[in-house]
């Protein structure tokens, strides 16, 4: 979606924002340009590294569809929409980051929730299933690091699935916050993965070491007061 079309998407969800709560809480969603610096051993994937890693990369089966159907979070309380919006549309969904929610959805979470307090990982979970995908849901303080690194091979490796993390940001160096984005490849010699990272308005699509990916992932969302995770979606 252009930033044209995207502007124009959420035009009527800001000025809903406008009439209710006033300017200053849409300038406090809105994900203002603002890029941070990776700091290592973090690489962008436009770097000559970043580019040397994709190209070799064998697991790298959902990278192409999720390329053309990556987008930027337009809420920074989207990064869990935008990321299911890009896997959905990989799927052969239509869907924007506001008609994601539907009369189904709103059971789960309204647009409000999310817009203003994000989701969980069971919350993720639970909004896709509303779009009628198969959805596997998997804490990290069930599985271990081998075992992360077993489903990121056999994901990444095959067309058809796609896998969406959810981990804490503070752990890889950036700022605190829980964070969602999808996988898109994985290399094998550096044992890194290719976060496709829907915060745009910050940071590129980024390698991260998986270990260091899965330490992310084994921190509490307070919010629920269960451990982050993972989810892999399917038709």
């Amino acid at each position: 979606m252009t930033m044209k079309k995207t502007l124009i998407a959420c035009g009527f969800f800001i000025i809903t924002l406008l009439l209710t709560a006033g300017g200053y809480v849409v300038w406090k969603l809105y994900p203002y340009e603002n890029p941070q610096p990776l700091v290592k051993p973090l690489i962008s994937v436009d770097s000559k590294e970043g580019e040397k890693r994709l190209s070799r990369a064998t697991d790298s089966a959902d990278y192409p569809a999720l390329s053309a159907t990556y987008q930027p979070q337009m809420l920074l309380s989207f990064c869990g929409v935008a990321s299911s919006v890009a896997v959905l549309k990989a799927l052969g969904t239509e869907v924007s980051q506001f008609s994601f929610f539907t009369t189904k959805t709103h059971d789960v979470r309204s647009i409000k929730q999310v817009a203003f307090a994000g989701m969980s990982l069971e919350g993720l979970a639970a909004l896709l299933t509303a779009h009628d995908v198969e959805v596997v849901v998997k804490h990290a303080d069930d599985i271990d690091e081998q075992e992360f690194r077993r489903v990121v091979e056999r994901n990444l490796s095959t067309k058809g699935d796609y896998l969406l993390v959810n981990y804490q940001r503070q752990v890889l160096g950036q700022k605190r916050s829980g964070h969602i984005s999808p996988l898109a490849a994985y290399d094998r010699r550096t044992d890194s993965v290719l976060i496709m990272d829907t915060a745009a308005h910050k940071y590129p699509a980024t390698w991260v070491p998986l270990g260091l990916l899965f330490q992310s992932m084994r921190t509490v969302d307070a919010s629920v007061g269960q451990m982050r995770g993972y989810v892999e979606v399917s038709l």
